[in-house]
């Protein structure tokens, strides 16, 4: 990993480089390479806290004709998985994150909730290395242009969402369910299918739940997209 290289991706430089390794290093990889090394889910649940609190006070001073509900859903959209994975993708994160050899084949990197961890994990690597104020300001920095419209029409429609838009339009009544899980309990795989009553309408498979709906969310677009169009 070129550490300097991606210090001026991200627009900091780390007093400590080892943070920054550490928050990019997947649980994939530090299960592989023993004890000695730290996976970032201990950076990624302090990093989410900070970003919870800064995308709330900027959206609060920025707002004031906003009432409780409004601002919470707007730091929702903000701060979801979705969005964390574009800016990880925009500051190039797949490209250094370390995973283990399973991952990697299984591209692994380039999965939305590894890249919005990873990014979650860096904000709290800059927190312990430069403080509250470097890593309010890294986010601001990275999160303007989606501050700028925290209605989210940057949003992707995701395959859940474009087959629920179909369903309801239709009047198709659909669940998913979960038809197996397999692989070590670190690393598990899900298998998730889409049923209409007792008829399965398609099926897919991914290394989280959510991953393995969207999946499956794909699979039935396909198969429906000569007979009930897009």
């Amino acid at each position: 990993m070129n550490i300097q290289q991606f210090e001026e991706e991200l627009g900091y430089t780390f007093a400590d480089s080892s943070l920054l390794e550490m928050a990019l290093t997947h649980r994939s990889y530090a299960f592989e390479h023993g004890p000695n090394h730290c996976d970032n889910q201990r950076l990624e649940f302090l990093g989410d806290a900070i970003l919870d609190f800064v995308i709330a006070e900027e959206l609060y001073l920025a707002h004031p004709e906003y009432h409780e509900g409004e601002l919470s859903r707007l730091r929702s959209r903000l701060v979801c998985e979705t969005a964390l994975s574009l800016l990880a993708k925009k500051l190039d994160f797949e490209t250094h994150i370390l995973m283990g050899k399973g991952e990697i084949s299984a591209s692994g990197m380039l999965r939305h909730g590894t890249l919005a961890d990873a990014y979650e994990a860096v904000i709290g690597a800059v927190y312990l290395d430069g403080g509250f104020k470097a890593a309010k300001e890294f986010i601001l920095r990275h999160h303007a242009d989606l501050l700028k419209d925290p209605d989210g029409s940057w949003l992707p429609r995701d395959a859940k969402t474009r087959l629920q838009e179909i369903a309801q339009a239709k009047h198709i009544d659909f669940q998913y369910q979960i038809v197996q899980e397999s692989g070590p309990s670190h690393a598990p795989t899900f298998e998730v299918a889409v049923l209409t009553g007792d008829k399965i309408l398609g099926k897919g498979m991914g290394k989280s739940k959510k991953e393995a709906q969207q999946a499956a969310a794909e699979n039935v677009l396909e198969s429906l997209n000569e007979t009930m169009g897009s």
